[in-house]
């Protein structure tokens, strides 16, 4: 006869389903937001935070799980099936996540990308430079934005520059229009009318 004080518990009952969906949603949050991680913290820390929740959290999660499976024979494989799934499901999701991100980053600054570049149409950002290469850059509302001096159609917003990495966005008043024959090298992402996302990896 059972004994009336045990009881059982499904593996979804458990703090580790709980813990497995916490990470599922930080995850897809994480990969959503890096661009803004970038924007606004220091790139160890970024890096900090991406090796800490992206891989450590699983390797761990993964250890709690079939730790469950071997004391939980009949719902503990639902553990490490759903994160091995979950894992194997973020490989070909990185990629639009990542997209995802720089697009809502793009919207939440582009009232202040536009008054900038209607600024460079109206001929108010035409200020030499004497830096090398022709380059002005400025700060607007916290926005690092550079363009060449008296040439002003091409503008960069700066989201990112550091030893590793130089990210952002790009306006273009004459930008690439790509043909069967001919590609554009110097465009990324396409955002709007004129804006791209640019990366550039440092050696």
């Amino acid at each position: 006869m059972d004994n009336p004080g045990d009881s059982y518990t499904p593996v979804w009952r458990t703090p580790l389903a709980m813990a497995l969906l916490a990470w599922m949603g930080l995850a897809i949050g994480a990969i959503v937001g890096v661009w803004r991680g970038l924007e606004t913290l220091p790139p160890g820390v970024v890096l900090g935070l991406a090796a800490g929740l992206l891989v450590a959290c699983p390797v761990l999660l993964l250890i709690w799980s079939f730790w469950t499976m071997m004391r939980d024979p009949v719902t503990g494989w639902i553990a490490p099936s759903a994160l091995l799934a979950f894992l194997g499901g973020m490989v070909p999701a990185w990629g639009p996540l990542l997209d995802a991100g720089v697009r809502l980053n793009f919207e939440s600054h582009r009232p202040t990308y536009e008054a900038v570049v209607a600024d460079a149409a109206a001929g108010r950002l035409a200020r030499l430079s004497a830096a090398p290469g022709g380059w002005v850059e400025e700060d607007r509302d916290g926005l690092r934005f550079r363009y060449r001096g008296g040439r002003p159609e091409r503008i960069d917003f700066i989201w990112a520059r550091n030893a590793y990495i130089e990210a952002g966005v790009r306006y273009n008043a004459r930008p690439c229009r790509p043909t069967p024959r001919m590609k554009c090298l110097g465009a990324g992402l396409p955002l709007a009318n004129g804006y791209s996302h640019y990366v550039l990896l440092r050696p």
